[in-house]
């Protein structure tokens, strides 16, 4: 599962049809706090053929996409499959606005 979306760079510029695929999601709660948080780590790579490069995959430069965070409620109907769960929320972002699954 991917996202392909067109990416902004640093420096302005935007790389079309990124491939854009969650490198990790983690639930956590501070102990100072009630409330539950998702974050969501992305990768952003020119193409899925870069991507499956594996190892030797170079990943772009992509700060406003790099990392996201969201409130989270457990026992969620996401709890089984927060990877998932996450593809969706990245998808109600503007930055994120007319990305399509691959």
């Amino acid at each position: 599962m991917a996202l392909q979306v067109n990416a902004p760079l640093n420096g302005g510029a935007t790389h079309n049809n990124a491939y854009v695929r969650v490198q990790s999601a983690r639930v956590f709660k501070k102990v100072d706090s009630d409330d539950y948080s998702l974050t969501v780590d992305v990768d952003v790579f020119v193409s899925k053929d870069e991507r499956d490069k594996n190892e030797t995959a170079k990943a772009l430069s992509c700060p406003a996409m790099d990392k996201h965070k969201f409130s989270y409620a457990l026992n969620d109907e996401a709890d089984s499959d927060l990877i998932a769960h996450a593809y969706g929320l990245l998808k109600t972002l503007d930055i994120y606005d007319g990305a399509s699954d691959v």
